[in-house]
């Protein structure tokens, strides 16, 4: 549990700054595999990768705008889950 700044969306669910591809596929309604092929074609805007077999890095506020969603950036949010 962290508290610190968070995103909040328009239909009020709280997520991190950065999201991993699963954390994403909740959002988009995707695989986290679609997501994953996404970001290797580009298609998802992410973060540098520290290498090969590191992990894809979302900065979710550039996702949101990119896909249309509203938010808004939160101060002092507990433990930023998404519902499944």
């Amino acid at each position: 549990m962290s508290a610190g700044t968070k995103i909040k969306t328009a239909t009020g669910r709280i997520l991190p700054l950065v999201a991993s591809p699963e954390l994403i596929s909740k959002i988009d309604g995707k695989s986290g595999r679609a997501i994953r092929l996404d970001c290797e074609a580009g298609r998802i805007p992410t973060l540098p990768r520290t290498g090969e077999l590191s992990h894809w890095r979302i900065p979710v506020a550039r996702y949101l705008d990119f896909v249309g969603l509203p938010y808004v950036f939160v101060e002092g949010v507990i433990d930023a889950q998404v519902p499944a």
